[in-house]
Parts: C-alpha cells; sequence; structure tokens
C-alpha cells in the first residue's frame, strides 16, 4: 500500500496540514501530525473539486465532510481512482454546478445589467470566481502596484525578511486567519519602503509598507489594518471591481474555465486603478472589527489609528487615496465609540520590536 503527500484543510479553519494518504479498503485514509485518529473518506463519498485528470494539482473533497478540501499533485493515484471511485472522471462538481449557476446568471446578468446597472449582480457574480483565478491575477500584477507605491516616495521596493519580525508577522496573520476560517490562504509581505500604506489585491495578498509599521503606534493598530484588509479581501471587493469593469464578457470567461491571457491583463490593468468605494470600506472596517472580536484580540486600534490620521494628516495622505475613496478619518475614528473592548494585545512588546525591525539587514 503506497503511501502519497497532499495537504489537507478541514474546513472549519484557514490552516492546511501536511498528510500522508493512502488507499485502504474502506476509502482514502489521511493521516497527519495533528491528527490522533487516521480520517477515512469513503470512494462512494469522494468528489471532485477540480479536473483531476488533466490539474496538477488537484483537489478531493468528501460529502460527508462538505467543506473540507485535500490536495495532491501525484498522478499516480488516478488508477486506484480509476478502479475504486472512477465517478471522479466526470465532470468536477464545482465546475457542473458553476456551469449551471453561470449559465443561469449570464443570461439573468445580462437583464439586470440593462434594468439595473451590473454593479448590483457583480457580487454574485464574484463568489463563483475560483480563488486560484484570484490568486493568478493578483499575482501576476502585484509587482506593478507595490513598484508604483514605492516610486512615491522614491524606493527601490524590497521585501523585508528579518526572521524574528516575520515570525511574529506570521504568528499575527494566522490567528486572525483561523478566527475569519476564510477559504483563502493569506500571504503578507512588508516592503521597505517609507509610504503609510497597506493594500489587498484579490486571493489573499495583502502588503504593508515600512511607513505604516513606523506610522503604527501599537500592534493593535497593525491588527486593525491587517484585519481590515482581510476583509477586503474575503469580502472580494477587488473581485467585484473586475466583473464590474469586465462585465459580461468576464462571466462567460468564468462559465467557460478559461481565464486567457487578455483575461489577466485586462483584470490587472483594473487592479492598477482601483479605487474601492465607501461602501466597501465601510464594509471591511465593520469585517475587521468583528474579526478582531473572534479572534479575542483589541479591535481599538482601527479607531486609534484612524484617530492619529485625523490628528496628523486632517485625512488620509493622498497616497492612500489612490486605491480608495476612504471615509474620513474622523469618522473612522468613531467606529468603536461605547463598544467593551476586552481583548488581548496582539503581540508581546518583544515580537512587535521584532516587527518593527523587520526591514533591518
Amino acid at each position: 500500500m503506497s503511501d502519497y503527500h497532499g495537504s489537507f484543510n478541514d474546513g472549519s479553519s484557514a490552516v492546511r496540514q501536511d498528510v500522508s494518504v493512502s488507499i485502504d479498503l474502506a476509502g482514502l485514509r489521511i493521516t497527519g501530525t495533528d491528527q490522533a485518529v487516521p480520517i477515512i473518506w469513503p470512494f462512494t463519498e469522494l468528489e471532485a473539486v477540480d479536473n483531476i485528470a488533466t490539474q496538477v494539482p488537484f483537489r478531493i473533497g468528501c460529502t460527508s465532510w462538505p467543506d473540507a478540501r485535500l490536495t495532491l499533485n501525484d498522478q499516480r493515484l488516478l488508477s486506484d481512482f480509476r478502479v475504486h471511485a472512477p465517478h471522479l472522471f466526470g465532470p468536477p462538481v464545482s465546475k457542473r454546478l458553476r456551469n449551471i449557476a453561470l449559465s443561469i446568471a449570464g443570461a439573468g446578468l445580462l437583464g439586470a445589467s440593462i434594468w439595473f446597472g451590473l454593479p448590483l449582480a457583480s457580487k454574485w457574480v464574484a463568489s463563483t470566481v475560483p480563488i486560484e483565478w484570484e490568486v493568478a491575477i493578483a499575482d501576476q500584477f502585484s509587482g506593478e502596484l507595490v513598484k508604483e507605491f514605492a516610486a512615491m516616495t522614491n524606493d527601490e521596493p524590497r521585501v523585508c525578511d528579518n526572521r524574528a519580525g516575520l515570525l511574529a508577522l506570521d504568528g499575527l496573520i494566522v490567528r486572525l486567519a483561523e478566527a475569519g476560517g476564510s477559504p483563502y490562504d493569506f500571504q503578507v509581505q512588508v516592503i521597505d519602503g517609507g509610504l503609510n500604506n497597506a493594500f489587498a489585491l484579490p486571493g489573499g495578498r495583502i502588503f504593508i509598507f515600512r511607513g505604516l509599521l513606523e506610522f503604527a503606534q501599537s500592534p493593535d493598530q497593525l491588527a486593525a489594518v491587517l484585519a481590515h484588509e482581510m476583509g477586503h479581501v474575503t469580502l472580494q471587493h477587488g473581485t467585484t471591481a473586475i466583473v464590474q469593469g469586465l462585465g459580461i464578457s468576464f462571466v462567460f470567461s468564468v462559465l467557460l474555465g478559461d481565464m486567457g491571457g487578455g483575461v489577466v491583463a485586462a483584470a490587472g490593468e483594473i487592479l492598477l486603478r482601483m479605487s474601492y468605494s465607501r461602501e466597501a470600506e465601510a464594509e471591511a472596517d465593520r469585517s475587521a472589527i468583528a474579526l478582531l472580536q473572534k479572534a479575542d484580540l483589541k479591535f481599538g486600534g482601527l479607531s486609534s489609528f484612524f484617530e492619529r490620521l485625523a490628528e496628523e494628516d486632517g485625512d488620509l495622505p493622498a497616497a492612500l487615496q489612490m486605491l480608495s475613496t476612504h471615509p474620513s478619518s474622523e469618522q473612522r475614528a468613531r467606529l468603536t465609540e461605547g463598544m467593551e473592548d476586552s481583548g488581548r494585545p496582539a503581540l508581546s512588546d518583544k515580537e512587535w520590536q521584532a516587527l518593527r525591525d523587520i526591514c533591518k539587514q
């Protein structure tokens, strides 16, 4: 009985664990370091999330574990699947459902866009976009955005990698991600630039500039900014902007499962000039407060951060307004008025200092 390696997400948190997978008489046997007892997925309950015959890596689900995902990249498993679970080689369940839904949505969206305008339907369409598409678009254009922002302070962008700082940052990200239960794999990088800014792209890609770490007066303020940016990702504000910008053509790209170079390029151009609405910013603010509460972290840092912006800048710096038409800092400073803030500090003093020194070589 051969063992194969993969990654497993149980669907209840954002944590993925490395696992060993073997073919058992009862089904797939999944064992990992965090599991005292192996998980058995019966062959009859397996379902293909991706097209396992052509896509590597590919994901497998189980009907009795509706939100869990097993990711594999060893195609030697295919011969076993053909014997024990041949139904996996039909159209992937996610693609079947998406095709049915989008076939209906394509016609519905066309009518809605004529009568009411595309924004009314764009959020729903964004929710059907595969996460891997969001990640691919963000990865292709994140470098250009970082350079564009770094140029505002004449910096040559460099990703900061001081080990102690990375450990502190990763710990905070994991804590927030686990509390939120988001399907996104958040990846946060600190850029060695003086701009007081942070921004999020679809797919879970978040960038913070050193200038924001220097501006923030506490780890709670930084945690609030991170939670806000994670809210933009989870609420799919960037993806919604792409849907609104590309319209029906993007809907049918999703329907056909074809994200060609032209679609990626057009989506990237929208990201480069994207400006979140006040409504989107307000949603991300509310999402941040809720996420910090779930993580048992102090949420007052959100208000104190914007209070300081209002005091020092009158409102947001011009650089921050490039990607967002934020509500006024004074208005946002009052978001948590009257709320009991009994959470714990986001980082220890030692961790906070290490994170502020993350760009030191």
